[in-house]
């Protein structure tokens, strides 16, 4: 744009310069700045709700995120075994599980007790990434000598944890007149069905595969016999 140079109606110089000037003092007239305060007003309001919900979006996963308490296990069964060998222990757990086909898996003394949940007088073990169909919790009882020191379950809600009560055990593991605590845990030992890790029974096409095996061998069997 090109300067220019004149004079106003009242004598004032003008020039290219200070025109705009002029022109941004001009425009700023009471009428207009409360119309702009009214609309600086409109956009702090707007974005404080914005940011209220963005919080909010926010939030919400968060609070989903919050820890949901794991199933607890069924008990079948309770004893006072005199010792912890493996055979003592299997035989109980198969008398209580109704199972005369369970192995042995694991047989632990050094783990981590979590609560499942505040102050939810439960707990639970981490075995994943196994899923075992069964297992019993061994204690320590001091001089107690007439409660049960071990206790069986069938795990039937999450297979990778293994979750009981305080009271499923007597208070041993806590809360109670006992003075429980989980420090008397002294061991754990989980059991599956000899078919396999879950202890199904196997599918159809797993049979199946079997008889054709065992079909091949039948076969070759009797082409050796016949070529004798």
């Amino acid at each position: 744009m090109g300067e220019f140079y004149g004079k106003t109606k009242n004598g004032y110089d003008v020039s290219s310069e200070t025109f705009p000037r002029m022109f941004r003092g001009i425009s700023q007239t009471p009428q207009l700045k409360n119309k702009e305060d009214k609309m600086n007003k409109k956009n702090k309001f707007f974005s404080t709700i914005l940011a209220t919900l963005v919080g909010t979006a926010i939030w919400i996963p968060s609070a989903q995120a919050a820890f949901i308490p794991y199933i607890l296990d069924i008990k079948i069964g309770e004893a006072r075994l005199k010792d912890s060998g493996d055979a003592t222990e299997h035989a109980k757990m198969e008398f209580f599980a109704g199972n005369t086909n369970l192995v042995q898996d694991l047989k632990d003394k050094s783990f981590t007790a979590v609560e499942n949940g505040t102050d939810s007088g439960q707990w639970y073990l981490d075995v994943g990434p196994t899923g075992p169909g069964y297992f019993l919790l061994k204690f320590g009882t001091g001089n107690d000598k007439d409660i049960a020191n071990t206790y069986f379950f069938q795990n039937t809600g999450e297979m990778t944890k293994l979750v009981w009560s305080n009271e499923q055990v007597n208070f041993l593991s806590g809360g109670g007149s006992i003075k429980g605590n989980i420090g008397k845990l002294s061991h754990y030992t989980t059991y599956d069905a000899a078919f396999g890790q879950t202890g199904e029974i196997p599918e159809p096409a797993t049979l199946a595969l079997v008889g054709l095996g065992l079909f091949a061998i039948g076969a070759v069997r009797r082409r050796r016999s016949s070529h004798s």
